[in-house]
């Protein structure tokens, strides 16, 4: 398993390398994200179980990558979000391997991935509270109708079959990007991760994601917010990082292979 992990890690890092070049080229800011913070700040690379790394941009960078990722990647690497697909609804990127085969915990089968999540600025007034409704909305509509006799879950799946903006997942989610955008020009704001792969509104000081350095990461410099112990302490709300040794485990995959495009895998399954 530890050498499954670590080989993984090393497509990942692959993909890291791809991203990086791509950022520094149209001079778009990036910042290691989760686990990745934690691991550059502990080990200098990646946490010894973790088996993805993580990237976060606000988002006007985010945007400015999305402009440009697919006709800059190599052959053999793809992009997957709600903006650019309609069969595949997560809030948040991946940069997928093609030529890999990753089967998750919950049975998702990709490539080995690279996820890329968007921090967005909320503003500090009544406005947030809209941003936060069309967040919690975004989660019912991406989980869909769900089944229960209970009144909740009866009223739930009507306005699901009944509104004609939740049937569409991918139509809601560039409606909610739109309103986030709108309501982010404001004075007083900030950041939170509405469109993310970790499903929570903790708000984080502007000045966290309003200055850039660089970390060492497994042997190279990657792009890393500059406050990011101030950072990891408001994601994790803690001050040590470290993880007892129960939770040293990878969380991703059942199955691996590494020389298996997914899309072959999945068709002989």
């Amino acid at each position: 398993m530890d050498n499954e992990v670590r080989l993984i890690q090393l497509k990942c890092l692959e993909i890291l390398g791809f991203v990086d070049s791509i950022c520094r080229k149209h001079g778009i800011q990036y910042s290691l994200c989760g686990g990745s913070v934690v691991g550059a700040h502990l080990y200098n690379g990646c946490l010894p179980w973790d088996d993805d790394i993580d990237l976060m941009m606000t988002r006007e960078n985010y945007n400015h990558f999305l402009d440009i990722v697919q006709s800059e990647l190599p052959a053999g690497f793809s992009v997957h979000n709600f903006q650019f697909s309609d069969d595949y609804q997560s809030l948040f990127t991946k940069i997928v391997n093609d030529q890999t085969t990753l089967v998750q915990q919950d049975g998702t089968i990709s490539g080995v991935f690279l996820d890329i999540t968007v921090y967005d600025k909320i503003p500090d007034n009544w406005k947030s509270k809209i941003d936060i409704f069309l967040w919690k909305v975004s989660q019912v509509v991406t989980i869909g109708q769900i089944e229960g006799n209970s009144v909740k879950t009866r009223c739930r799946n009507l306005l699901l079959s009944v509104i004609p903006l939740l049937h569409n997942k991918r139509k809601y989610l560039k409606f909610f990007q739109k309103w986030v955008e709108k309501l982010s020009n404001t004075k007083n704001y900030h950041y939170s991760e509405l469109f993310g792969a970790y499903c929570n509104t903790k708000p984080y000081a502007p000045e966290i994601y309003e200055h850039y350095s660089e970390i060492e990461f497994e042997g190279r410099k990657f792009m890393i917010v500059r406050d990011y112990v101030k950072y990891l302490e408001t994601r994790y709300n803690r001050t040590d990082f470290r993880e007892p040794k129960e939770k040293q485990v990878a969380p991703h995959f059942q199955y691996v292979n590494l020389e298996l495009p997914y899309r072959d895998y999945v068709s002989h399954s």
